[in-house]
């Protein structure tokens, strides 16, 4: 029996020194890594500022909606003209045409069910504001080895009026911007801003029905009132 246990022990004891694991070593430059740095084929493009906005000039046209807007039409067309102070600070004015129809999605369906024609409304024409754009971030995206685009995030304040027929309507905004450089000169921009502004009531008590026929309102005859909008532009732009 003792010899049977001394055998085992010797067993035993052989078996853990042939398992000792061995320390094998592995180049680094092998070992897998948590992230995997692109290589661009021109790395200059990546390290420089190439776009200078300092002593400025920027023009550029604009498609835009105001997305909250349920009466009037929600499409504008404009364009912008501004003066870039510093790498930091520029001053944009802001011009839009704005459509002249109605949000047909809405108003038609209260002109068939209640009889309100809102065309009696005064009608909407343009708006004019002064923006203050100041830059929070200045980098680089890639959308190919070849082709990398200098970008900008900037946060926008702005006070200014919208025309209707009837007069004019002070307001205020305020949002966030995003430029896009493909060349030195050249980019696209898409600007959010909730704006806080007066404007006609588009409902006035006893002028707005068809049938049966109230009398038709004079434009002056509209309260003014406070409301916020939501507005989405997307455009284009120059550097000078």
């Amino acid at each position: 029996m003792n010899n049977i246990v001394f055998f085992v022990l010797i067993s035993l004891i052989s078996f853990f020194q042939t398992a000792k694991a061995e320390v094998v070593e592995i180049p680094e430059e092998e070992l897998s890594k948590e992230t995997v740095l692109q290589k661009f084929d021109f790395p200059e493009n990546v390290k420089n500022r190439s776009v200078v906005t300092d002593k400025k000039f920027e023009i550029g046209g604009y498609f835009g909606w105001n997305i909250s807007e349920p009466i009037y039409g929600q499409g504008k067309m404009g364009a912008n003209i501004g003066y870039h102070f510093s790498e930091t600070v520029a001053i944009i004015l802001n011009y839009a045409k704005l459509s002249s129809g109605l949000n047909t999605q809405y108003t038609d369906g209260l002109e068939k069910e209640h009889f309100l024609d809102f065309r009696r409304a005064p009608k909407l024409l343009d708006s004019t504001y002064f923006h203050y754009e100041w830059l929070l971030y200045y980098g680089k995206i890639n959308f190919s080895k070849q082709m990398i685009a200098n970008t900008t995030l900037y946060p926008i304040f702005g006070i200014g009026q919208t025309r209707y027929e009837s007069r004019s309507y002070k307001g205020l905004d305020a949002g966030i911007g995003l430029k896009l450089y493909f060349q030195k000169n050249f980019g696209c921009r898409a600007d959010f801003k909730l704006q806080y502004s007066e404007s006609p009531s588009p409902f006035l008590s006893g002028r707005m029905r068809t049938s049966p026929l109230d009398p038709t309102p004079e434009p002056t005859e509209f309260h003014s009132r406070w409301t916020v909008n939501s507005i989405l532009d997307f455009g284009f732009m120059f550097l000078l």
